[in-house]
């Protein structure tokens, strides 16, 4: 079900760059004027107790403050494009399982605009989700489970209270002083995570990169890390029953449990214990 923009503050400013902000789009041979756009909207949580940003074309930046309202600061570049189409990009509101939906729309046929979205929650709402097909993903200072995904672009998490899940496909991810891991996946970048927990099976894995883990010490675990074409590194943490090869550990992290699997396609992997 969607529902109407919900409007509680609004300015506008529309703005031409000069000179300095001329810039060469790739596959051009000639350099395309920048025209940008700011907006400021805020939207009413009308009681859901969750937030999902989703943003076709642009980064993503979610952090949590004062104040009852969802307050999104926009910022919506166009290259090479009649100015009034930024106009036509505008931020909707749905409700979904008491779930607030964000969500950055474009006029229909447009190209040459991106935008990118800083969210502001209140304290009082978790993160479920936050999503960009193209720009890079930053969640900073919120609770929830999020899973944070990006196309082209970096993923990262730091201080989010909670079990996170990172994505992308080109670009690196990162998380730092957060609840626990669910799973990190890249295609075409590092991993760098902080493992302090798990609940699950939990996959923290990239295709061609390479993976640093520090894993907490009370994780219970079937633990297994490998490595393609790399070498992999463990030490600090305390493993039974290992087995260890040049591209191999495996062992039971503390009393065992789920399956943690730390992995890199074309890279190496480093793991070392929270702690040190």
């Amino acid at each position: 079900m969607r529902n109407s923009p919900s409007t509680l503050t609004r300015r506008r400013l529309l703005a031409t760059a000069g000179s300095g902000s001329v810039l060469a789009l790739a596959g051009c041979s000639a350099p395309a004027i920048e025209t940008r756009r700011t907006d400021s909207v805020q939207f009413s949580p009308d009681g859901s107790d969750s937030l999902a940003v989703r943003n076709p074309n642009g980064g993503v930046t979610v952090t949590s403050g004062d104040g009852d309202a969802v307050a999104v600061e926009m910022t919506v570049r166009g290259y090479g494009v009649d100015e009034s189409l930024l106009a036509d990009v505008t931020v909707e509101r749905s409700v979904s399982d008491g779930t607030l939906v964000l969500e950055a729309t474009y006029p229909e046929g447009a190209s040459r605009i991106t935008t990118g979205l800083d969210v502001r929650m209140p304290q009082s709402m978790s993160l479920s989700a936050a999503e960009t097909r193209t720009g890079g993903i930053e969640a900073r200072g919120v609770g929830g489970d999020p899973t944070l995904r990006a196309g082209d672009g970096g993923v990262t998490a730091r201080r989010v209270d909670g079990y996170v899940t990172l994505e992308a496909t080109n670009g690196g991810v990162e998380a730092r002083d957060v609840g626990g891991i669910d799973g990190a996946t890249v295609e075409n970048g590092g991993v760098s995570v902080d493992v302090p927990a798990v609940r699950g099976d939990t996959e923290i894995r990239t295709t061609n990169g390479g993976v640093e883990a520090r894993v907490g010490p009370d994780v219970d675990a079937a633990f297994e890390v490998r490595a393609s074409n790399g070498g992999v590194d463990v030490g600090g943490i305390e493993l039974a029953d290992a087995t260890k090869s040049p591209s191999r550990v495996a062992g039971t992290l503390g009393d065992g449990g789920p399956s943690l699997t730390i992995s890199a396609g074309n890279g190496g992997v480093e793991v070392r214990s929270l702690d040190s």
